[in-house]
C-alpha cells in the first residue's frame, strides 16, 4: 500500500513537471508564427537558459545518485574499518520478514550504551543475507560500527555490512540524459521551420519543464530540511546527539506556543535550563510539535529529561524525541 501511495505521488509530480507544460504549450502556442521577426539575441538567451537549467538538473541528479550509491559504499567500508565498535542487544525484531532476492529484511530495536555510557535504544533495518543462521532474533547480541563524526552516511551499521552499488540508477540517469537530448533534436526538427532555435519561449517545455523541476524539487528539499527534519527533531544531528550525548534532568522555566502549526498540530517553545557534568548551568530553547491533546499538560510541565552534547552544551534535545522507549 505504501509503495502504491508513493508511486501515485511520483507520477503526479512527473505529470506536472513534464506532461502538463507540454500539453499547454502544444495546445496554445504551437506552431509559432512569424519566426523571421524574432530577435536572434532573445533566441540565444533562451537556448542558453535551457542548457544551464538542464545541466543543473542532470548534475544535481547525478550527484545525488553518486552520494547514495558509490559514496555510501565507500562510507560503509570506512565505518567497518574505523567506526567505533558497540555491542547491542536485540530487544525487538519485526514479526513479519520480507524476503527479497533471498535476503531477509527485518526491523530491529536495539538496547546499547552510547559513547558516554548512557543506555539508549536504537531502531534500524537490517538486510540479512543468511537468514538460516537466525542472527537477528530477540535476545541475541550483535555488534555495531558507528561513525563518531556522523558525517559518513549511513552513520550506524551492523558490523560486517557490505555496501552494494545498484547500477540501475546510473542507467536511469543515462536514459534521462538521452531523452533530453532527443527532445532537443525532436523540437528542432518539428518547430524550427528553417529559422533555427527562434521557436523557443519561456513556456516551451525545454525551459519550463527544467524550471519547474528545479523549483518544485527545491521547495520539497526546503520543506524536508526546515520543517520535517528540524521541526520533528529527526536527522543526523539527532542521531549524533543520541550516540554522543549525556542524559541529564532539566527544569522547564517557561512553555508557550509559537503560533506555528504543522499538520494542524501546534509548535511549542520550551525554555529549559540544566547543569552539565561540570556544574555549569545552561539555558536553552527547545521547540517541538505537540499533539493538540497534549498541549494542556505540557504547559504545566516543570521538569524533563534531556540529552546534551558534552562538547557543545547548547546542543540539547528531549530524551523522548531521540531515544524511543
Amino acid at each position: 500500500m505504501r509503495k502504491a501511495f508513493g508511486l501515485f505521488w511520483l507520477f503526479f509530480f512527473l505529470y506536472f513537471i513534464f506532461a502538463h507544460p507540454a500539453i499547454i504549450y502544444y495546445g496554445s502556442e504551437y506552431p509559432r508564427r512569424y519566426l523571421d521577426q524574432v530577435n536572434p539575441t532573445e533566441t540565444f538567451v533562451y537556448l542558453g537558459m535551457s542548457f544551464v537549467l538542464w545541466t543543473i538538473v542532470l548534475g544535481v541528479l547525478l550527484a545525488v545518485i553518486f552520494k547514495y550509491t558509490i559514496q555510501t559504499k565507500w562510507n560503509i567500508n570506512k565505518i567497518n574499518q574505523r567506526g567505533k565498535r558497540i555491542e547491542a542487544r536485540i530487544v525487538q525484531a519485526s514479526g513479519s520478514t520480507i524476503f527479497e532476492h533471498n535476503t531477509a529484511i527485518k526491523s530491529l530495536v536495539l538496547a546499547l550504551h552510547n559513547f558516554e555510557g548512557e543506555s539508549i535504544r536504537h531502531m534500524m533495518e537490517v538486510r540479512d543475507s543468511k537468514p538460516e543462521e537466525r542472527r537477528f532474533e530477540e535476545g541475541k547480541h550483535i555488534h555495531l560500527r558507528v561513525d563518531s563524526s556522523f558525517k559518513q552516511r549511513p552513520y550506524v551499521i551492523v558490523e560486517g555490512t557490505k555496501g552494494k552499488v545498484n547500477g540501475w540508477f546510473f542507467v536511469g540517469w543515462l536514459l534521462f540524459f538521452v531523452g533530453i537530448v532527443y527532445y532537443y533534436v525532436f523540437s528542432y526538427q518539428l518547430e524550427s521551420q528553417g529559422f533555427g532555435w527562434r521557436f523557443l519561449t519561456l513556456s516551451h517545455p525545454l525551459l519550463s519543464s527544467a524550471g519547474f523541476l528545479i523549483l518544485f524539487a527545491g521547495i520539497l528539499y526546503l520543506i524536508a530540511k526546515f520543517l520535517i527534519f528540524k521541526k520533528l527533531n529527526i536527522g543526523s544531528s539527532s542521531l549524533a546527539l543520541k550516540f554522543r550525548g549525556k542524559r541529564v534532568n532539566g527544569t522547564v522555566v517557561q512553555v508557550q506556543q509559537t503560533g506555528t502549526y504543522i499538520n494542524e498540530q501546534p509548535e511549542v517553545r520550551f525554555d529549559v535550563e540544566y547543569s552539565d557534568d561540570k556544574g555549569i548551568v545552561h539555558q536553552v530553547v527547545l521547540k517541538k510539535i505537540v499533539s493538540l491533546l497534549e498541549v494542556g499538560s505540557v504547559k504545566h510541565q516543570t521538569s524533563c529529561m534531556l540529552f546534551y552534547d558534552p562538547k557543545e552544551p547548547k546542543k540539547v534535545q528531549f530524551e523522548q524525541d531521540i531515544n524511543p522507549m
